[in-house]
């Protein structure tokens, strides 16, 4: 009972000792006597800057904020509510310049916006002040350091403080008021002013949401228009579909009209996507478990990074300090993830092309070729793009919102450099890697992809004609990218990967990402290599090749190395206290050959599973069960980062982030877009796929010169038939004139 009672005292003198050492700011408050008013008065103005007489804001917000604290003095209960849902600014938490620690307060979002009373004009306010830091050169007034404007994500990891205030107070009276209260900090032996960078994009009041969710323009209005026509066709189709009980052979009997109707039922789409036979005769099912394993490691890799790259939780630390561990490796170090579906492009490409240049005897059709690439990605895509542009902002609101509103505009500004593939090389936004105002940073290996796409032929076709010709092309082609890579890491110092935890390399980061991660040519080696595997995988389709069983465990033990050095090969780097500067051979090595390494490791998984060397691996990835979500995976890949950024940007509250609450957030993230994605392919993508197959159906040679001579019949008899009918005309009108001595010479030589 003693002990308790006197650690009790003891804690409670460690408190009032430790609220005297943050008091000196209220002169106040440097009495020895302290009263009880005096420490609350002292809590008041952690919550409500704009009460000094002092500070240089607007009469009107210092009215009203009188109105607020004689209010509060009376315990008034909407007083209290706004009071309690402020955060408080306790200046020596601030994180300062070499620190990891950074103090975000947030307040109550939904219970300041609440806030209104009969007896005052204002309503609550909810606004977020961050703070940096800026090196004093000579003396000047913090008022007048100007708005910092977002130019990074690390906007969003600097110290903050969410306050609530009357809505007349604009965000420079809290920004003036706030910098008259906090000083400044000592460095690296310099002295740092702390500046206030306040905004009135984040400054919310419930009207101004309400403004925000009714003002729709012309813009949106169209994008609403056709996608209630869209709806409108899909309904449509499917009533018709269901009334007549049509299957695929009736379609087929069916006048156009009806057939392409029939391309927008959602009970065909659904169960077109549903479908776990495949129709393909040839046996690549595995690729479809790798797809969806690849594309939920993608979702898993920015769920994390959405959380701990904002200052949504607690303990960022801890986090950025976990990945220094190897079990952190496979989220922190996995963006190569995306080399999968590069390796995989590459090799369905050359395999599909080069059967139909198979069964057309070498004739390559361009028009097809490019044509159906681009009808295939680009309905849905422009859809994504049409829906984030207009309507993404209207889903909901948050301390964060704005942060959604920023991609918005950014792709009503930026939507023709996504719709014709090129985002990687024009950036109208700078700093695409750390700017958060990127409106689709996803769209880069969109724009890769296509990119690859339109030069695999120059690959393809001699692979196809010349078989050494074309292998020694490719070779050529992969080694000279590899070199382009190397030079770019040599003359620019690029990072070896993406470090989140070495300060040097972070300022390098933009660098990286545009001259390397983003970069065609630093991309093409491993889509070079799945072009090499899907010719191999064509040559060996309808043979059974025999492995020698030491050469498949060898393969398997290479495969294996290989991917466990690409994930956890930076592992005894990632800590620049205990290694400086990394080795420059190991930094570029690595660099420019993890993505192939990565790629090698995949194609041999997928050739051994192909040809019977896969074992249970074969087994798990040729599942049934993975061919609908496989489908899915490409409006996956559009969706779920906006709906990570929506969830974040939602958050009233920061959390504390654990294993427990990171598995069930992306457990949900990755349930959710999936459910998001099936809606989206049905109305969207199946529609365009199946309209794509009915306009320009795929045709062999043999099919192409048939029609080519219907066309040639078709024109000589219709000849025929006018040159009859004209004779015939002929006849009857102008025969009794020429019997009379009239003629027609021009008629007779035109028929």
């Amino acid at each position: 009972m003693f002990t308790a009672m006197s650690t009790r005292l003891l804690l409670l003198v460690f408190l009032v000792i430790s609220v005297f050492r943050n008091v000196p700011i209220i002169n106040s408050l440097e009495s020895p006597s302290l009263s009880q008013n005096t420490l609350d008065e002292w809590w008041v103005h952690r919550s409500v800057p704009t009460v000094s007489v002092n500070s240089a804001v607007s009469e009107e917000c210092i009215r009203d904020t009188r109105k607020y604290l004689t209010a509060l003095h009376h315990h008034e209960p909407w007083a209290v509510q706004m009071y309690e849902s402020s955060g408080r600014l306790v200046e020596n938490l601030i994180h300062i310049e070499g620190g990891n620690n950074v103090h975000h307060e947030s307040g109550l979002f939904d219970g300041c916006l609440s806030v209104q009373s009969d007896r005052v004009s204002f309503k609550g306010q909810y606004c977020t002040v961050f703070f940096g830091l800026e090196p004093v050169v000579e003396e000047e007034s913090l008022d007048d350091i100007p708005d910092s404007d977002v130019e990074n994500i690390y906007y969003y990891q600097k110290p903050s403080v969410g306050f609530c205030l009357p809505s007349t107070c604009t965000a420079s009276d809290l920004r003036t008021a706030v910098a008259q209260q906090v000083g400044h900090r000592v460095s690296k032996g310099k002295n740092f002013s702390i500046v206030a960078i306040a905004s009135e994009d984040y400054c919310y009041t419930e009207e101004k949401i309400h403004n925000r969710k009714t003002t729709v323009d012309n813009v949106t209005i169209i994008v609403l228009s056709a996608f209630g026509l869209l709806a409108v066709t899909v309904f449509t189709a499917t009533g018709y579909d269901v009334l007549f009980n049509t299957n695929e052979q009736k379609t087929a009997d069916s006048s156009f009209f009806v057939q392409l109707l029939q391309c927008f039922s959602a009970k065909r789409n659904c169960k077109t996507l549903l479908e776990t036979t495949e129709n393909s005769k040839d046996d690549l099912s595995c690729l479809h478990g790798i797809r969806v394993l690849a594309i939920c490691w993608i979702v898993l890799i920015h769920v994390g990074g959405g959380f701990a790259l904002t200052r949504f939780i607690y303990n960022r630390k801890m986090v950025f300090e976990n990945t220094i561990h190897w079990q952190g490796q496979f989220v922190s170090n996995g963006l190569f993830a995306v080399d999968t579906f590069f390796l995989l492009s590459g090799l369905l490409v050359a395999f599909t092309q080069m059967r139909q240049l198979d069964q057309n005897g070498g004739f390559f059709n361009i028009k097809r070729f490019y044509g159906h690439r681009y009808m295939r990605l680009t309905p849905v895509y422009a859809f994504v793009l049409a829906f984030v542009a207009t309507l993404y902002p209207y889903l909901g609101s948050g301390p964060e919102w704005n942060f959604i509103e920023q991609k918005s505009k950014d792709i009503r500004k930026n939507w023709w450099t996504n719709l014709l593939y090129i985002t990687n090389y024009v950036q109208p936004t700078k700093n695409w890697w750390t700017n958060p105002a990127v409106g689709a940073a996803e769209t880069w290996y969109l724009s890769s992809d296509m990119q690859m796409f339109w030069i695999s032929p120059l690959l393809i076709y001699p692979l196809w004609r010349w078989k050494r010709a074309g292998i020694l092309c490719a070779v050529a082609s992969w080694l000279i990218f590899l070199a382009i890579s190397t030079t770019l890491f040599v003359v620019y110092d690029l990072p070896a990967t993406n470090f989140w935890l070495r300060p040097s390399d972070m300022l390098k980061i933009n660098a990286y990402a545009e001259k390397h991660y983003m970069n065609t040519f630093a991309r093409f080696p491993t889509y070079i290599i799945g072009i090499l595997l899907g010719w191999l995988l064509h040559k060996t389709k309808d043979k059974k090749i025999r492995i020698n069983k030491c050469l498949v465990v060898a393969g398997w033990m290479m495969a294996i190395l290989s991917g466990l050095t690409v994930t956890y090969g930076m592992l005894p780097y990632l800590d620049e206290n205990i290694v400086p500067v990394i080795n420059p051979v190991v930094r570029i090595s690595y660099g420019v050959l993890h993505h192939s390494a990565w790629a090698l490791a995949v194609g041999w998984i997928i050739f051994a599973c192909t040809h019977g060397c896969g074992g249970f691996v074969q087994r798990f990835l040729s599942c049934k069960l993975f061919l609908p979500f496989s489908r899915l995976s490409y409006a996956v890949y559009l969706l779920h980062l906006h709906y990570i950024f929506a969830y974040v940007a939602h958050m009233r509250k920061p959390v504390y982030f654990t294993d427990c609450i990171a598995f069930t957030t992306y457990l949900g993230a990755l349930v959710f877009t999936f459910i998001m994605a099936f809606v989206v392919s049905v109305f969207v993508e199946m529609p365009f796929a199946n309209l794509d197959k009915l306009l320009f159906p795929n045709k062999t040679k043999a099919q192409l010169q048939t029609q080519k001579t219907h066309t040639h019949t078709w024109n000589a008899n219709c000849f025929v038939f006018l040159k009859e009918k004209w004779i015939s005309i002929y006849n009857k009108l102008i025969g009794p004139l020429k019997r009379e001595g009239g003629g027609s010479a021009a008629l007779y030589i035109f028929c």
